[in-house]
């Protein structure tokens, strides 16, 4: 069996940095803001009314 080296601790820490919350890009909040905001319009224009508030 081959003898285990020990990482260097120092040098992995960079790479654990990378990592953290996935999160959506800002124009992909942008295109879910616009699309949701003509779907109010389109129900309040077909006299839908909507109680639900995100």
């Amino acid at each position: 069996m081959p003898i285990l080296k020990l990482r260097n601790p120092v040098a992995a820490a960079p790479i654990l940095r990378k990592g953290g919350a996935h999160l959506h890009s800002k124009a992909s909040r942008r295109r879910k803001l616009k699309k949701d905001m003509w779907q109010e319009v389109t129900e309040w224009k077909q006299g839908k009314v909507r109680t639900e508030f995100n």
